[in-house]
Formats: structure tokens, C-alpha cells, sequence
């Protein structure tokens, strides 16, 4: 069975709970009805610790772990292949990411404190991108399958796609939710936290890439903690069943939770945003 073809069972045949069972519309999250669009391409960085790139053990794990075999060598630093009709290019660059551009970011990534630390030590970085995709998750799915195949040669350090800094044992574990016929999609969405006099706050980047308003609470009376988890789980709950929240209405996880939505502009993200009342 191949990556793919796990997550094409419909809905109906899952016999799984949910931890969304008891989300409750109000009549908040309607599907989108774009049924098709263009899907962008998806790029990322993975970060190495030698000035050359491991391509056999990077075939060797593609191979293991998501049944992808490269019939060509690499050429030029570069392995070019299709799968599906999506198209992946990965190229090795033998020079650090310029100007402290990974290290800037690791401020934003509170789950990884030594995050600077670490990839102020990188040597070079392998460039992965994803273009051609019938959707946004089938080009993720195969997205992380590479990545996750990178990250598992002995020099991978982490993951970059600003502002998300992955360490590389992080990134494989994660991964191997695929496995389990769930989605990663904290690989996929970066959600950043801060606070100031008036509560806790939170930010998504990358849901635009499913077609999504990015998502904020702002001023929250919930620890951080709560805020991060409560923003993942939407995140989650968007990205796996397709969901569009509507400005003017609301979501809860129970009859009783009617938390407003209301689209704005962004206060930590470029255009407008949705803003949920937790």
C-alpha cells in the first residue's frame, strides 16, 4: 500500500474515533466549496552537518518507508523524480542557509530551545520542493515522506521552512503518524505564542497553503499551553476535514462552548485572519 492510497478511504468506512467527534458547528465550519484550485508548490530546507549529502541512504529510506524507488543517480547534486504525476526536486546546496536566516527564526520556535544552537552548526542544506499536486494534502503527504527521508541520513540536524525550525528527530517521529492514517499537519502549519499585558495569543503560518484563512486568538485568559493546544486542534480539524470557519459564527467542542469567529486583519500575520474567541 502506498502513502497515498491509505488516506483515500472514505470517511464513512473509518470505524476510528475522533478526537473532533464532539466539535460541534454552530453552524460554524462549512466545507469549501472551491472543489479545485491551484495547488503552489511546497518547499523546505533540510539542514545537514557535512559539506556533502548521504543520496544512498537518502534512497535507501524513501524506498523503506514510503515505497519510492529513484531508478537515476543523482546528477549535479540534484535528484529529480515523479510520483502520482507530482513532481520532487531535491537538490543539495554545499553552503550554510546565508545571512543567520534559520537562526533568526529558531526565537519564534518555543518547542525547540536549543534550536540555535544546533543549526548554527549546519554546513550545507538540501532544497525539497513538491509541485504538480491534485491537492494541498496530497502534495504534503509526499512532501514529508522525502523530507522525512532526508532527515533520517546521519548528517540531518533539523527542518526549515520559515518560520518552522523541525529538529530531525522530531521531524521523523512526527512522521510516522502516517503510519497510524493520520496527518502531521504540525509539520505542515507553524503555530507561534506569544503574550502581552492583555493575555495570551496565537498565530498559525502555512494554513493559506490548503486554501485557509491563517487562524488567531488574541488576548486569551488561557495559559499558553492551553492556547497552543486549542489552536492545533482547530488546525487539525480544518486541515483534515476540509473546513472553511466562517466569519460571523462559531465553534465549540461541546452543545454549551459557542466561541465567535470573526475575519480581520491579521494582528502577527499578513492579510486578513480568522479570529477565534477562546
Amino acid at each position: 500500500m502506498g502513502i497515498f492510497d491509505k488516506f483515500r478511504k472514505p470517511k464513512e468506512e473509518s470505524t476510528s474515533t475522533s478526537a473532533y467527534d464532539n466539535i460541534v458547528p454552530m453552524p460554524t465550519a462549512v466545507p469549501d466549496p472551491k472543489e479545485t484550485q491551484d495547488t503552489p508548490m511546497i518547499l523546505g530546507f533540510a539542514l545537514l552537518s557535512s559539506e556533502t549529502c548521504d543520496w544512498s541512504s537518502f534512497i535507501d529510506n524513501l524506498h523503506k518507508d514510503a515505497e519510492i524507488t529513484i531508478e537515476t543517480q543523482p546528477s549535479d547534486e540534484n535528484i529529480v523524480f515523479e510520483v502520482e504525476g507530482m513532481r520532487v526536486i531535491v537538490a543539495h546546496m554545499p553552503a550554510p542557509i546565508p545571512n543567520r536566516e534559520v537562526e533568526e527564526c529558531c526565537k519564534y520556535n518555543l518547542l525547540w530551545p536549543e534550536a540555535e544552537q544546533v543549526v548554527a552548526t549546519h554546513r550545507s542544506h538540501v532544497i525539497v520542493s513538491v509541485s504538480g499536486a491534485p491537492n494541498p494534502i496530497a502534495g504534503h503527504l509526499l512532501f514529508t515522506q522525502v523530507v522525512s527521508s532526508m532527515m533520517q541520513v546521519k548528517e540531518a540536524l533539523a527542518f526549515y521552512m520559515a518560520p518552522m525550525v523541525v529538529s530531525a528527530e522530531s521531524y521523523v517521529e512526527s512522521a510516522q503518524m502516517l503510519k497510524e492514517e493520520e496527518l502531521p499537519v504540525q509539520l505542515w502549519v507553524f503555530i507561534g505564542l506569544y503574550q502581552d499585558e492583555q493575555g495570551r495569543c496565537s498565530y498559525t503560518r502555512g494554513l493559506q497553503h490548503f486554501g485557509k484563512y491563517e487562524i488567531e486568538i488574541i488576548h486569551s485568559e488561557h495559559s499558553l499551553s492551553d492556547v497552543f493546544e486549542f489552536t492545533m486542534m482547530i488546525v487539525d480539524y480544518v486541515i483534515s476535514y476540509d473546513v472553511t470557519l466562517q466569519h460571523g459564527e462559531t465553534i465549540g467542542f461541546s452543545e454549551e462552548q459557542r466561541l465567535s469567529l470573526t475575519l480581520s486583519p491579521g494582528v502577527a500575520v499578513e492579510n486578513e485572519s480568522i479570529k477565534i474567541g477562546y
